[in-house]
């Protein structure tokens, strides 16, 4: 691990807080310039005075912290940490309380409400700085780990981990917004006669090969091609219909046929892949291994009619 990290130490200096993004949450907008100017010397700082409007903006700058006054009209700081840690798309950003007060039950609710940190106002430029960079080096260092253990060490693609981890987010809100969702499976076609033949050092070049392709064709960014183990991958399509979700799957097929891996039991002569796909609207009890199921069952029909072709359902299980 600890070599691992190494390997990422170009994003575990201070230079690297340029990318981070804050965002300050203050009615009185001359204190929220004031903030935003201290923290706009080491990393990207905006500010918002309007509560209603937090959401819809942290949704479009994705920040890595919240600043947060206490006192605000309308609606409270207390208030807004609470609608943030309940949501899937902000529930994992920290958030540092701005107050002027003291008082013992005003701090006890804003850890409650799922509070990171407190700075007192008047506010010190030094203190400031330290806590706001302390907590968004720890954000990249925690950053980093988890991609460390979202990923493939063979190929480099997400693994199965950040399959069920964090695809599963995907699929919630595709239930809440009553929206497609489509995943697709696949295989290398007669694998196991290329690793007999080849070598399982071929084999495993022939993976990072194929997982390099993959990779390439995925071009969304909630689009994700992931190694499910072995030979076997799964793309998964957040927002996409059976149109989409086809579209992706040829697409994959060609581009693998036409890397032209030699594969002297393959009928083709090439390395090829074989797919199947499910597409859905979820409903509150579809999992995510019940769409699974579904492509492995279209990934089975692709291989009985031949190999080297993509086969699907769409809304056909609930």
């Amino acid at each position: 691990m600890i070599e691992t990290l190494i390997q990422h130490k170009h994003q575990l200096n201070e230079g690297s807080l340029k990318n981070c993004k804050v965002l300050v949450v203050d009615d009185d907008e001359i204190s929220a310039q004031i903030i935003t100017h201290i923290i706009s010397d080491f990393a990207n700082a905006q500010y918002v005075c309007n509560s209603a409007s937090v959401f819809t903006k942290c949704l479009e700058l994705r920040p890595d912290l919240i600043i947060l006054d206490v006192n605000m009209p309308i609606k409270s700081g207390v208030e807004l940490c609470k609608e943030l840690k309940s949501s899937i798309e902000t529930e994992d950003i920290p958030v540092m309380f701005a107050t002027a007060s003291l008082d013992h039950d005003t701090q006890k609710a804003c850890w409650e409400a799922g509070g990171d940190d407190f700075i007192i106002k008047p506010i010190l430029a030094m203190t400031l700085m330290h806590r706001v960079k302390n907590i968004l080096m720890n954000e990249i260092r925690m950053t980093v780990l988890k991609d460390i253990s979202f990923r493939d060490s063979l190929t480099s693609l997400y693994n199965r981990h950040y399959l069920y981890s964090e695809v599963v987010n995907s699929l919630k809100s595709a239930k809440r917004d009553n929206e497609y969702f489509s995943i697709i499976v696949l295989d290398l076609d007669y694998f196991k006669s290329y690793n007999d033949t080849y070598g399982h050092l071929a084999g495993d070049e022939c993976l990072r090969v194929v997982a390099n392709a993959l990779a390439r064709v995925i071009h969304r960014p909630h689009d994700t091609a992931i190694r499910f183990g072995g030979e076997e991958f799964v793309i998964a399509l957040p927002k996409t219909d059976s149109k989409g979700c086809e579209s992706v799957g040829k697409r994959i097929l060609k581009t693998i046929e036409a890397l032209c891996i030699p594969h002297e039991h393959n009928p083709t002569g090439v390395v090829t892949v074989s797919a199947g796909y499910m597409t859905i609207k979820p409903t509150t009890s579809t999992t995510l291994d019940d769409i699974i199921n579904q492509a492995d069952l279209a990934l089975y029909e692709a291989k009985e009619a031949g190999r080297n072709r993509l086969c699907g359902f769409s809304d056909t299980y609930r």
